[in-house]
């Protein structure tokens, strides 16, 4: 365990080194004090992650497969500063947004410039798999982009199901888990039948990492980094809420409606805590992340990787689903 947690420290600091000395260097050199911004955030570096331990399971050297797991970090980023712009939010990770620092309009052109930054990335040292590359990367982001519309028009309605609560975050997150392991497999060269096995590693693990998301930003300690109760006091759709809404009775949906206008904010946060605990809804959120690892874990230990690599993919997954912040 002390390896593995070694191994990805070493990783993440490679990414992090990257970042700031190759990974913009061709970047419009007018936006650059704006990307630069939003990549050296403190951040997961998870996605990149994934692509490097794939690609490692087919012997890439993670010299040769970085520029494709930095890409991955572009887009993830880029998706980030536009979701920013649409929610005016203030701050990310602790720090100013970018479009509170340089200004909405050059916020949308840099976000704009990430997108096929990203894709140059991707195919720079990979020209000969480019198609297949470019196939999963384009397929992807179009599935994000429909994720997020759906988040915005969950925002309005109070009959979201728990199903399509579900795609939405396989769309707006998961699916970019999934892609990152499955990139790292193509460009290790391995079959159609093992990218995905990789893919629904990433995918799995990424439904759980959302739900998990979900649960700290409730019931989360000192450790979570943000507020906690931040979703409550927004109204905003999670796993959590719309289980609740799905299977409330009539008197805690009428309890659910009246928290909704409830202006003390502790009131608010502390009478959803209650409320969900009375439904049990923390036990089914970490029940159906359970699951959703298992699944993970399953679909990788069904691929051809060595099983050093195995283990080592399935602790990032360990990781995620373990994390308190």
């Amino acid at each position: 365990m002390e390896t593995a947690t070694a191994d990805l420290k070493a990783q993440k600091e490679a990414i992090e080194q990257f970042l700031e000395t190759k990974a913009l260097e061709s970047f419009p050199s007018n936006l650059f004090d704006a990307v630069h911004h939003i990549m050296t955030l403190d951040g997961k570096r998870l996605r990149p992650m994934m692509v490097l331990m794939a690609a490692k399971g087919y012997n890439v050297s993670q010299e040769d497969a970085m520029s494709a797991a930095i890409s991955i970090e572009v887009f993830h980023n880029f998706t980030l500063v536009h979701d920013d712009i649409m929610d005016k939010a203030l701050l990310r990770r602790g720090k100013v947004t970018v479009h509170e620092k340089f200004g909405i309009d050059k916020a949308i052109v840099t976000g704009d410039a990430m997108l096929p930054h990203a894709v140059s990335m991707l195919i720079q040292d990979n020209t000969d798999k480019a198609g297949d590359l470019l196939n999963c990367f384009n397929k992807m982001a179009k599935e994000v982009m429909e994720g997020q519309q759906y988040d915005m028009e969950f925002e309005d309605r109070n009959d979201v199901a728990v199903q399509e609560y579900m795609n939405m975050i396989k769309l707006k997150t998961s699916v970019l888990f999934g892609t990152a392991c499955e990139i790292g497999a193509i460009v290790g060269g391995a079959d159609a039948e093992d990218r995905q096995k990789l893919y629904d590693f990433g995918l799995y693990s990424g439904l759980a990492f959302q739900i998990m998301d979900d649960y700290l930003d409730t019931f989360g300690d000192e450790n979570f980094g943000k507020r906690i109760g931040g979703d409550i006091l927004l109204n905003k759709k999670t796993f959590l809420l719309v289980s609740a809404m799905q299977t409330a009775t009539v008197e805690q949906k009428a309890r659910i409606f009246s928290l909704f206008e409830e202006e003390n904010e502790e009131k608010k946060i502390e009478g959803f805590q209650n409320l969900y605990k009375e439904m049990n809804i923390p036990q089914v959120a970490l029940d159906t992340m359970e699951e959703l690892h298992k699944k993970s874990v399953n679909s990788l230990m069904s691929s051809s990787l060595p099983d050093a690599d195995k283990q080592a993919i399935q602790h990032l997954g360990e990781v995620m689903l373990r994390r308190t912040k």
